[in-house]
């Protein structure tokens, strides 16, 4: 129920106004002196005040009113007095009061008056209301825009940003002040598929109501897949919200599980095969041994030479086969991995005793530059040798045409906390990040199979690390993976 306070050292008075006040159903407090009213309007707020000029004992009933307006806002006070004077006058309409009346009044006229007071206190209250309900919603907006883990960004019909949230600024790696302003395509999207999301934006600005596309986008962690939702603005501006889902972790998943189901039938394939490929091949093996022992029983040495120069040829073409098998086997069907404690430098020792005499006849230098002791592992010894074996015979067949060059085996903290190992070579290079080269059957190599990257790929990512071919400044290029640190 509402409630009015009524301020009057006239006893009479005071009761006839509290009746007048009731009827209009209001809770009635009467008060004789400033204290009085004070201490009432502290027991809870009041909607109306009625206050007398002149007040006995302490302040007036003017000097009272920013005292009540303090305990109860939104209060609406009428001033009410039998000697009217400018200055009393001038000094109540300061205060911001809403009526001035002079005693004696007429009672319907008066409750006219009381009930415009309390109209225009519950409209200044329900205004506040929804000024706090509105700051509250911009609040819950605000906080929800800047948390969702979506790029949220506003652009106008010429494709300038006009707002964009704390994921589209890590997305295109941008402090908040530098994005609007700048197009759109310019901030999050990579040149070759600029024309595409342009297209759509102009869709939108000329009438189309949502589009979709996805594209790559530029990030400080690397090219993101990114797919855009665009939704015209219905409110006539011809602005567009646009919002970027970051879909990278989702395309390599779909990438992994095709990849993993082609591994899947390859490996159903080539188990049934191995056997019935095998045993042709130990036959043909044993088979060259004894055509090697009957030429060697030829008389003719020109003769004799030939059929060995075929038999070696033969039996090359017979080891690459079973090579190719073996490579079939590790990556459809690998083994447990048997994890230890491996010293970075030790592990670059044995690769580079192994390679040594293959790189010194080709010309090129092979070495590392990481003390013992500095980067320790949690790896599988065997299946790490692999993975640095293959790429440093990569780097000697880049380096192949120019019978020189440098190959080094390099270590060093990554970002994650992990350990990042390369082999780096100062051949022809890449022009750009290769990712399609690990795939299976995909080569650069004239007669490659296209697996062994492949098997260096999946045995790093068993490790729980990642694989990256990169160019390499000056010239060259560089085969970057991390393991995880041992403890």
């Amino acid at each position: 129920m509402r409630r009015a306070l009524v301020v009057d050292d006239n006893v009479e008075l005071a009761t006839n106004v509290a009746e007048l006040l009731e009827s209009i159903d209001l809770e009635v407090l009467i008060a004789h002196d400033a204290d009085a009213a004070i201490d009432l309007a502290t027991r809870g707020p009041c909607d109306l005040a009625i206050v007398d000029v002149r007040l006995p004992r302490g302040i007036s009933g003017v000097e009272l009113v920013p005292r009540l307006r303090a305990e109860s806002p939104g209060i609406e006070i009428i001033v009410v007095t039998g000697n009217a004077t400018v200055d009393s006058a001038v000094a109540a309409v300061r205060h911001g009061i809403f009526a001035y009346v002079q005693k004696p009044f007429v009672s319907s006229d008066f409750v006219a008056l009381a009930r415009r007071a309390l109209a225009q206190t519950e409209v200044r209250r329900e205004r506040e209301r929804l000024a706090t309900e509105l700051a509250r919603s911009e609040a819950t907006y605000r906080s929800l825009v800047e948390t969702v883990d979506a790029a949220i960004v506003r652009v106008d019909a010429r494709q300038v940003i006009r707002f964009a949230n704390h994921s589209a600024i890590v997305l295109a790696s941008e402090s908040g002040a530098r994005l609007p302003g700048r197009e759109f395509v310019e901030a999050f999207v990579s040149h070759a598929d600029r024309n595409r999301i342009s297209h759509a934006l102009d869709e939108i600005a000329r009438g189309r109501s949502s589009a979709s596309v996805e594209s790559t986008s530029r990030s400080a962690h690397g090219p993101r897949s990114v797919r855009w939702s665009f939704r015209r603005d219905e409110g006539g501006s011809g602005d567009c919200l646009a919002v970027g889902v970051d879909v990278t972790e989702t395309r390599e998943l779909e990438r992994r599980t095709a990849e993993a189901e082609a591994l899947g039938a390859i490996g159903t394939l080539t188990t049934g095969l191995a056997h019935e490929i095998r045993n042709p091949l130990n036959a043909a093996s044993l088979q060259l041994e004894l055509l090697v022992r009957s030429a060697r029983k030829v008389a003719d040495a020109a003769l004799r030479e030939g059929m060995e120069r075929r038999v070696q040829i033969v039996r090359d073409e017979l080891g690459r086969l079973e090579r190719m098998l073996a490579e079939f086997l590790s990556l459809a069907r690998p083994s447990e991995l048997d994890f230890a404690e491996l010293d970075v430098a030790r592990l670059f020792d044995d690769v580079i005793d192994l390679e040594a005499p293959l790189a010194e006849k080709q010309g090129v230098r092979l070495s590392h530059a990481v003390p013992a002791g500095t980067f320790r592992v949690r790896a599988d010894a065997s299946r790490i040798k692999q993975v640095l074996i293959n790429l440093v015979a990569n780097a000697l067949d880049a380096l192949r045409p120019s019978g020189t060059g440098e190959v080094e085996l390099v270590a060093g903290p990554a970002e994650d906390g992990s350990v990042e190992l390369g082999v780096t070579d100062d051949g022809p290079g890449v022009s750009e990040t290769r990712e399609d080269v690990f795939r299976p059957f995909v080569t650069t190599k004239e007669g490659g199979t296209g697996l062994g990257l492949s098997i260096v790929r999946r045995i790093i990512e068993r490790h729980g690390g990642t694989i990256s071919l990169e160019p390499r400044a000056p010239r060259g290029t560089i085969a970057r993976f991390t393991l995880p640190r041992s403890a």
